[in-house]
């Protein structure tokens, strides 16, 4: 094999090479999806290793990691000598996202929405990444419904990567037509979205959980019935967390079914569902994931909960080596009913996002699950933290609401769930942010 970042044609050869086996699993119709283990895994080595030559070679920031782990240009690693590499943070990334650029010219950047606190994040990419590289490795079964569809993309086009990315992969993969909606910018007011929609039939929503039921309010307001009016059978949700109770809300006002994309600024797509809804299917093609303790930076096993951190195996530009998501999750082995071979991640939240109340800590994503189940809670709420304590601000899903009883109900149910006292407030109208949506509000 030819030597580790030469360049052939303009390109990088490790990553040419990549593209290359997985355009001999589609003339073989193939694709990792039903790959067997022990051929991912192998893919998995070589790409961690020609990235590790390529970065070692055209980044000092991550040579001078890999020198701290004793690895040279030169070191062929395993998987247990790539767990002792140092990892690549968010603060790092905060302080200078420069620090992981390499020589190659990059062709879009992007920023971090902010929600996390602190400095923006900045990452870029190749003109190669965007229309090569990141469509090498297929996943049919679980991207098939899109296929020359008419999708609405109701994602943010300003600054943020996501609604990009979908516009790409949907366009140059998978042959749709795209309704460039946007996410309540200038442009892009919801009412007008519908009316996009229902003019050129959208049959795909791809948008984040808040503004699914900010479209559903919008129709609603133009006298619009989204099941019988509009097209649309199926919304892919990404962009925010959400729990199962609300997603099936979603699916219920919008007459579809749904599925959730996870995935970053900094990583792109890092799981995708299947339609058991059971985890996120983990994107095998494109990243080498693992879990580990966030107290003790030990690598953990298929079934333990911990941090999720990636590594990037088709990035050139700005490249994530041993990256730590700040992401709770755990991986499954065991299969899926779907009969697709790729590892499912279960998420638990962010470890910083976790609400401390009295007995413990949640995930607002598990508060939201309790929440949603209560009859008469309606599709907006808020987590009003103050020190240990819980106030749940939520709106009414209808005037006929006993709202003194709703707050009751919910006190309840919450207090049981999570053994802690809380305090529920049923409110005409909860506060709304601009921007990405907040659900935890902590108070001084």
């Amino acid at each position: 094999m030819s030597a580790v970042g030469v360049k052939a044609e303009g390109k990088t050869l490790h990553l040419q090479e990549h593209v290359e086996w997985f355009e001999t699993l589609d003339e073989n119709n193939l694709s990792i999806e039903t790959l067997e283990r022990e051929e991912v895994k192998a893919y998995h080595e070589r790409a961690v290793n020609q990235l590790i030559h390529y970065l070692y070679e055209n980044n000092s920031f991550y040579r001078a990691k890999l020198e701290k782990a004793g690895i040279t240009s030169a070191s062929h690693v395993d998987f247990e000598e790539f767990s002792k590499i140092p990892f690549l943070t968010k603060d790092e990334l905060r302080e200078d996202s420069k620090v992981i650029l390499t020589k190659k010219k990059l062709a879009q950047l992007c920023c971090s929405t902010g929600t996390t606190g602190g400095k923006p994040i900045y990452i870029g990419h190749t003109l190669d990444e965007l229309y090569s590289y990141y469509f090498a490795p297929k996943y049919p079964s679980l991207m098939e419904r899109v296929k020359n569809k008419v999708v609405a993309n109701a994602l943010p086009y300003e600054m943020s990567s996501s609604a990009l990315t979908f516009h790409h992969e949907f366009q140059h993969l998978l042959n749709c037509t795209i309704l460039p909606l946007g996410k309540g910018g200038a442009y892009s007011e919801p009412k007008k979205a519908i009316e996009f929609m229902q003019a050129w039939e959208a049959e795909v929503l791809v948008t984040t959980p808040s503004y699914a039921i900010v479209l559903w309010e919008a129709a609603q307001e133009m006298n619009i019935d989204l099941s019988k009016d509009l097209k649309v059978s199926h919304i892919f949700l990404t962009g925010e967390g959400s729990s199962n109770s609300f997603r099936k809300r979603i699916e219920l006002i919008w007459g579809c079914t749904s599925t959730i994309l996870y995935g970053s600024l900094e990583a792109m797509l890092m799981g995708l569902e299947c339609d058991s809804q059971s985890g996120f299917h983990l994107p095998d093609g494109h990243l080498y994931v693992e879990i580990v303790d966030p107290e003790t930076n030990e690598l953990l096993d298929p079934g333990q909960q911990g941090e999720i951190v990636i590594t990037t195996l088709l990035r050139e530009g700005m490249p994530l080596l041993r990256y730590r998501t700040g992401d709770l999750g755990f991986i499954e082995e065991s299969g899926c009913a779907c009969g697709i071979n790729l590892p499912k991640l279960h998420l638990r939240g962010r470890s910083g996002d976790q609400i401390v109340l009295q007995s413990g800590s949640f995930s607002p994503f598990y508060l939201e699950d309790i929440l949603m189940q209560v009859e008469g809670v309606g599709n907006w709420y808020r987590f009003l933290v103050k020190g240990n304590s819980l106030t749940v601000e939520v709106e009414p899903f209808d005037d006929e609401v006993d709202r003194e009883y709703l707050a009751q109900l919910i006190e309840e149910k919450m207090e049981f769930y999570t053994n802690s006292p809380c305090t529920a407030k049923v409110v005409e109208k909860v506060q709304r942010n601009d921007g990405k949506i907040k659900r935890v509000w902590y108070i001084d």
